[in-house]
């Protein structure tokens, strides 16, 4: 069964947020309804989301890229092993959106921008509520 755009951008959100523990974490901007995905300030390897309207189907085009912070400094192979591993996790988010190829029209965009609102909004009161 094909999956809806809107099924698609909560199966996204699900698998970066959950797989990476917290790391990347889709949520919509303060000042405009902007989606974008938060990375973790100790994240090397991260990701970026850019939603562009594409002029021949007239629906906003999920792009994901991904990019590397520097990272400087020795490692003991430890150190080295972790930082492989986030880069292959990073690699595996990006193959993920790439395959899903995720286009929202303007209505789907602005109806999952809306439900991710109002899902912070509820986390928010939960928190205030000391839940």
């Amino acid at each position: 069964m094909k999956m809806t755009a809107i099924e698609k951008m909560r199966w996204a959100k699900a698998l970066l947020e959950e797989e990476s523990g917290g790391a990347y974490e889709l949520v919509v901007g303060n000042v405009h309804d902007d989606l974008y995905l938060r990375c973790g300030d100790q994240v090397n390897a991260g990701l970026y989301l850019s939603m562009l309207p594409n002029r021949d189907t007239g629906k906003y085009d999920c792009i994901f890229k991904g990019y590397t912070r520097m990272s400087g400094g020795y490692r003991n192979a430890k150190g080295m092993q972790k930082l492989a591993d986030e880069y292959k996790q990073a690699a595996y988010f990006l193959r993920e959106m790439e395959i899903a190829n995720i286009s929202l029209s303007e209505d789907e965009l602005s109806a999952f921008v809306s439900e991710l609102k109002s899902a912070e909004k509820q986390q928010i009161n939960a928190l205030q509520m000391g839940m």
